[in-house]
């Protein structure tokens, strides 16, 4: 089994390329929607979380009030204290999960997209040290997806249409991108780099060429085990 991690900034387009890699036969773990459902009553996170934040980041459903976890996060500066709780346990069960699809495909192309596959300091067993560089233990190839600063924030923008204001969402974006490594730094740490600066075809068609490579050096990997 290949693990790839997939990587970009907010408004890359890495999650469109994950959905291509699914499509194409690839084994996908978003990290996004693995923390959602961590982050349910009852689950690990949402236990950590209301027990360090307290009832403001509880909804009137009982629910996690995600809304206000972001301002949390981004107007309060605190973003690394939930990622400390976050992190190592999305990372754990993308372990995990990987472990079964090994089990049930050897030769399997195993990507986990996440957006901070470079930034994050934590495994799944809690943080490491600066020196240490953990992607480097849970992924045998990198891919980034880059897009010009100013077309990933038109993508951001027309994302949140209708859910708030243009001005609003512009402001967004560079709070979270400001929280994020430049496409120039990823790029230079990527086995591939997938740039989506044109049409959706276009980085369908490189996605389409990547996932050949590196399911022919999964296959590889897969007759050296037996």
């Amino acid at each position: 089994m290949l693990r790839v991690g997939l990587t970009g900034g907010v408004g890359s387009g890495k999650s469109a390329a994950a959905a291509h890699f699914r499509t194409l036969g690839a084994q996908v773990s978003q990290s996004d929607e693995v923390g959602r459902a961590l982050m349910k009553p009852g689950q690990p996170a949402f236990q950590a979380i209301t027990q360090h934040f307290g009832p403001m980041v509880i909804a009137a459903d009982g629910a996690l009030d995600r809304a206000a976890l972001a301002r949390i996060a981004f107007e309060q500066g605190r973003v690394e204290e939930i990622n400390a709780i976050v992190h190592p346990l999305v990372i754990a069960a993308q372990s995990a999960w990987a472990e079964t699809v090994l089990v049930r495909e050897p030769a399997a192309v195993a990507i986990v997209e996440s957006a901070l596959i470079f930034e994050t300091r934590f495994t799944a067993h809690g943080p490491v040290t600066d020196v240490e560089a953990p992607w480097r233990t849970r992924f045998d190839r990198v891919v980034v997806v880059t897009a010009p600063l100013e077309t990933r924030r038109e993508r951001y923008i027309a994302r949140q249409a209708g859910s708030m204001p243009c001005e609003t969402a512009s402001a967004d974006f560079d709070r979270r991108a400001a929280a994020q490594w430049t496409d120039e730094r990823k790029a230079a740490l990527a086995d591939f780099v997938l740039v989506n600066d044109g049409s959706l075809q276009h980085l369908q068609d490189e996605v389409f060429r990547l996932y050949a490579l590196l399911r022919l050096e999964s296959a590889d990997r897969a007759s050296e085990a037996m």
